[in-house]
C-alpha cells in the first residue's frame, strides 16, 4: 500500500497516511493539533536496484 504525506497548514506538522487512493482522498486531521487544514505534501522516494545488477 502506498504511503501519502500530509502537512498541517496550522502547525506545520508533517504526517503519513497509509492506504489506497480512496484513503488519500478522504479528509484528514492533524494528529498533533487536530486541525483539518491539511494539504498533501510532495513525497520523495528512493529505489535501489537488486543486488544482482
Amino acid at each position: 500500500m502506498p504511503i501519502y504525506e500530509f502537512k498541517c497548514a496550522d502547525c506545520d506538522h508533517v504526517f503519513e497516511v497509509m492506504g489506497s487512493y480512496a484513503e488519500r482522498e478522504k479528509g484528514h486531521a492533524c494528529p498533533k493539533c487536530g486541525s483539518t487544514n491539511v494539504k498533501q505534501a510532495i513525497s520523495l522516494f528512493s529505489a535501489k536496484p537488486p543486488s544482482s545488477w
